[in-house]
């Protein structure tokens, strides 16, 4: 795989022709970045340092330079700042550290200096997977310990506090606590983590959901019991009982700015929040034929979603304002899956895809195509 499917925002992907070797990407409030054979390169607004190199703007996607050399193997993007995981395990972060009216940023480096470009995080170790909200970072490791930092109101650390964490600090709920419906007397074993604007959430191997933080919007799909009022919020992870009350094993969600999207292993998509569905809610899927594809990976922006299938289409639903649609001039939203027309990708296969706020990144295989 290896073509990337968008250059700076526009209401239609377009190519940036010049990058091949794309093998994961991320989408911030307003940059973002991917990796191309290892290396890592950014775009977008440099406002708060949040590219990693010394451009105040970048519409074409400039590098960003590990110390020793180090190749990239994922990348995630907050709304003032950037993190990575380099292939040995460490982590990285850079951006705005924070300040005195907005409390402490995202890095973890233990104070609020800004940082211009990555700096190795001290004390996480053989991290798997890191993501990044508005202004709080989580880091996943080998060993599927979790840790927080950044901005901790609204209880989005999980530690049970609203304290900011200028460095990473365990969330040992997980190690404490055992509430699997599905394999109860098993510890959780988190195998994905994700962010929203000011919450977090957390998929375990055996396709359970927790969530904590801000439920403003209903975010967090807890149902009527959890939603109360603007400082309605979770400040330990809660499991989203609902969905393996019903059977329903996740296997993969994402985090937009305030709602969720999840695909069960059955090929089911619910969503909530946005303040329009308190808890898990089923999609329409389209009505076509078997030309569709299984649905393996799903993401999530500001009041919009997505479904990639195996055989390599994308499908959008969610906000004609959004700008990530990609339907051309759409009168009205869209409460469907609805296919981004193959010929928005010169009919290659979309093998990935990544999106926040009113951003998205496709990757493509130029070697594949599809009707």
């Amino acid at each position: 795989m290896g073509k990337m499917e968008s250059a700076e925002v526009s209401k239609e992907p377009s190519l940036a022709d010049d990058f091949r070797g794309v093998s994961t990407a991320a989408c911030g409030s307003s940059h973002s970045a991917f990796v191309a054979d290892g290396r890592l390169y950014t775009y977008g607004s440099n406002k708060y340092d949040q590219l990693g190199h010394s451009a105040s703007s970048s519409v074409t996607p400039e590098p960003v330079e590990l110390d020793e050399g180090l190749r990239v193997r994922q990348v995630a993007l907050g709304a003032f700042h950037s993190a990575c995981v380099a292939e040995d395990g460490s982590l990285w972060t850079w951006g705005w550290g924070g300040g005195f009216f907005h409390g402490v940023g995202a890095l973890g480096h233990g104070g609020r200096d800004s940082i211009p470009s990555p700096a190795i995080v001290e004390g996480v170790e053989q991290v798997k997977m890191v993501a990044c909200g508005g202004q709080h970072t989580l880091a996943l490791t080998a060993d599927g310990l979790l840790f927080a930092t950044g901005k901790g109101d609204f209880g989005r650390l999980g530690r049970g506090d609203t304290s900011d964490a200028d460095d990473f600090q365990e969330i040992d709920y997980f190690q404490q606590t055992d509430d699997s419906i599905l394999r109860p007397g098993e510890p959780a074993k988190i195998s994905k983590i994700g962010a929203g604007s000011n919450f977090s959430a957390a998929m375990s191997e055996q396709g359970e959901l927790w969530v904590w933080g801000r439920n403003d919007y209903g975010q967090l799909g807890l149902g009527e019991e959890a939603m109360g009022d603007m400082y309605s919020a979770e400040r330990f992870p809660r499991l989203v009982r609902s969905l393996p009350a019903d059977g329903h094993q996740v296997i993969d969600f994402a985090c937009g700015e305030h709602h969720v999207v999840a695909l069960t292993s059955e090929g089911v998509i619910f969503e909530w929040g946005n303040r329009t569905w308190l808890e898990p809610h089923r999609v329409a899927l389209p009505k076509c034929d078997s030309d569709f594809g299984q649905i393996v990976k799903v993401e999530a922006g500001d009041k919009f979603s997505m479904a990639l299938t195996s055989s390599g289409k994308l499908f959008v639903w969610g906000s004609k304002n959004s700008g990530c649609l990609a339907l051309g001039d759409c009168a009205k939203n869209v409460v469907e899956l609805t296919q981004i027309s193959s010929e928005a990708f010169q009919h290659q296969k979309v093998v990935d895809v990544a999106a926040s706020k009113s951003r998205c990144i496709a990757i493509t295989d130029e070697t594949e195509y599809v009707a």
